[in-house]
């Protein structure tokens, strides 16, 4: 056995690796190699001299490819004609088990990173920045908490070694499932054990348990951002308060997404109608009751060993005591207030709708096959997650709320952070009844500090 597991599923036909590799795997490496890799997905391997050989290839199956990468997985898809699967396998093995790594393939990966990096701070949505802080905030900076975009101090400094170093130990056929929708189970099978043979790679990846332990990161940097207009984009604050919530291999995993969707949120600019979200809690008794707050959002990041509950939000640098306030308040209503029954059937038949209709599209039903035989050898059909989703109480997300909120809060803060609390009076709020901040203290004694990440608190 090559430690491919093939699985089938209904739609157009593509076909896909999940591999379990990230971010979180970066312990005996430098930190942003896996970045890297995600910008030479699909490029030279050991039979394709260049992305355009690859892509002549599939050409006569109108055929294209695509990556996806996250913390933990990476997802490499191949579509195309359902005659072109073995020239999409054989594609997908090139660059999951041969590629080659240029000199000039590098740099162009590194300037491609450079860019990305500007157009974060050039954009309105920080939101992946902010995420990056918060959980190393959560995760103390290791597994979990490792940067998802390559750190600026790291940049210049990877070399071919280190992504050799990374390739070899994480793109291993044990830690691959493919997939393929739209395709015959036994083709598919054929076409695993010619392009993906039997090789005894030792597993020598690291497979460290993400641990929660809560804590802070803050980087202020109070510069405008870089304008391509006339005029300046606004300086913000930008804060991410989250707690531990559940694997999604947990029982309380579909819990965690309907609260996340009760809960909702988005921006400021753009309130939208019933379908977009309007009705949820962020919209109602945030951003439609302060004009000041540019966006406030919920998320949910779920992991096979851990998983963090966050809400985000941003406002101009003056209101960024008041902000932190909104947010930890609610929390606290989340906590300790009342789920009305027209909420949560709202929030149960907009999950359900959003899961029913992404599954409509073929690769994304590829990453959700592969994701659940990744972690578990088995998938959940829509029809058991729906009716979890339905069997969910507004009990059941009062006693979460509560449970959640037992560990240690996380910070993560960026921008302008003149106004922001120390952590300390953050964390005294949640132990509060009534969650008020009370002692008008920045995090800040700001000379010096531009530019620079502070505060990973052990617990």
């Amino acid at each position: 056995s090559s430690g491919i597991n093939a699985e089938y599923g209904g739609g157009m036909c593509s076909v896909g690796v999940i591999l379990e590799s990230g971010s979180r795997n970066e312990k005996s490496h430098k930190e942003g190699v896996s970045h890297f890799l995600e910008k030479l997905s699909f490029s030279r391997t050991r039979d394709y001299e260049s992305p355009e050989h690859m892509v002549a290839a599939l050409e006569p199956y109108g055929g294209m490819y695509e990556s996806l990468h996250f913390r933990d997985v990476a997802v490499f898809i191949v579509s195309c004609l359902p005659d072109g699967l073995d020239t999409a396998t054989d594609i997908l093995s090139q660059t999951l088990l041969h590629s080659h790594f240029s000199p000039h393939d590098i740099e162009a990966a590194r300037e491609s990173i450079a860019c990305e990096i500007e157009m974060f701070k050039m954009g309105a949505d920080q939101e992946p920045i902010v995420t990056d802080l918060v959980h190393a905030a959560a995760y103390n900076n290791k597994t979990l908490g490792y940067h998802k975009i390559c750190p600026v101090s790291t940049l210049p400094y990877i070399n071919k070694s280190d992504l050799v170093s990374y390739y070899k130990s994480n793109y291993l056929p044990s830690r691959m499932v493919l997939v393929g929708v739209g395709v015959e189970h036994d083709a598919l099978v054929r076409s695993a054990h010619k392009y993906f043979p039997n090789v005894l790679n030792e597993d020598t990846s690291d497979r460290s348990v993400a641990e929660y332990s809560g804590g802070q990161c803050y980087r202020h940097d109070d510069e405008p951002p870089p304008s391509i207009g006339p005029q300046e984009l606004p300086t913000l604050t930008h804060v991410s308060i989250g707690f531990k919530s559940s694997s999604h291999q947990d029982d309380d995993y579909v819990k965690f997404c309907v609260l996340n969707t009760l809960m909702g949120g988005g921006g400021s600019f753009s309130a939208g109608g019933p379908g977009k979200g309007m009705y949820t809690r962020l919209y109602l008794q945030v951003l439609n009751r302060y004009h000041w707050i540019y966006s406030a959002l919920a998320l949910n990041h779920p992991y096979q060993d851990s998983g963090i509950f966050t809400i985000n939000g941003s406002s101009h640098p003056n209101h960024g005591w008041d902000l932190t306030q909104v947010l930890i308040k609610q929390f606290k209503e989340m906590q300790n207030g009342k789920i009305n029954h027209s909420e949560l059937e709202r929030a149960k038949t907009q999950l359900k709708s959003t899961l029913l209709m992404n599954l409509e599209y073929r690769n994304i039903e590829l990453e959700d096959i592969g994701r659940q035989v990744l972690a578990s050898d088995e998938r959940k059909t829509p029809a058991e997650l729906c009716a979890m989703i339905e069997s969910v109480t507004p009990q059941q997300l009062q006693l979460l709320a509560k449970r959640m909120m037992e560990s240690k809060p996380s910070v993560g803060a960026f921008g302008d952070l003149k106004n922001v609390p120390n952590y300390e009076e953050i964390e005294a709020a949640f132990k509060r009844e009534n969650g008020e901040l009370t002692n008008r203290i920045s995090h800040f004694l700001l000379k010096g500090m531009r530019g620079k990440t502070t505060g990973l608190i052990k617990s």
